[in-house]
């Protein structure tokens, strides 16, 4: 298995085009054998959590970056390296995840950012260039995720929603028809 197209699929920017990539590379039967190289173990665990929108802890990161080239360890004009810009945007998509709304304060010390502020303008930089869609509240300090659901998925919840209703008043109309009627 290729560990630069591996490498490359984690640090690239966030949206559909690396998801498909690690689509292909966590169904790719090879993944697991990642694990039995030292230099490598921790290729698999950050390709699968990735692809499963999890939270990367900053243990994983760290030891994931030293099997990192030089120029993949380069550093932005935002003061991030090429690593820490690619996993704050996974990580705050897959915070997106997990609650509807976080404060910023809660949100830098998730990422590992000293202050609120960075965390702000990571996201702020997210939701102008399209990858988040989210909005900022700066007097509460609160960042609120807009929901990401299809038109198809929403359809499907009204059905089930429906569904549930029916059943409940059916049942109350069951359950009223037998005292009525005995």
């Amino acid at each position: 298995m290729n560990t630069c197209l591996q490498s490359c699929a984690i640090l690239a920017p966030t949206g559909p085009q690396k998801q498909r990539i690690l689509g292909l590379i966590y169904d790719d039967p090879r993944l697991s054998s990642l694990d039995g190289i030292p230099q490598f173990c921790t290729h698999a665990s950050a390709i699968r959590k990735m692809y499963n929108h999890q939270v990367l802890e900053t243990s994983e990161v760290l030891k994931f970056e030293e099997s990192l080239a030089e120029h993949q360890r380069a550093l932005r004009g935002d003061g991030l390296t090429i690593m820490e810009h690619a996993v704050f945007q996974h990580n705050i998509l897959a915070v997106g995840r997990l609650y509807k709304s976080i404060y910023l304060s809660e949100l830098g010390q998730l990422l590992g950012f000293s202050t609120s502020k960075k965390a702000e303008t990571m996201v702020s930089n997210m939701i102008k260039e399209g990858t988040l869609k989210a909005s900022i509240d700066q007097v509460d300090d609160l960042l609120t995720f807009e929901s990401e659901a299809s038109p198809i998925m929403s359809w499907d919840d009204a059905i089930t929603t429906m569904c549930f209703q029916l059943n409940k008043v059916a049942g109350e109309l069951e359950s009223e028809a037998e005292v009525a009627f005995g």
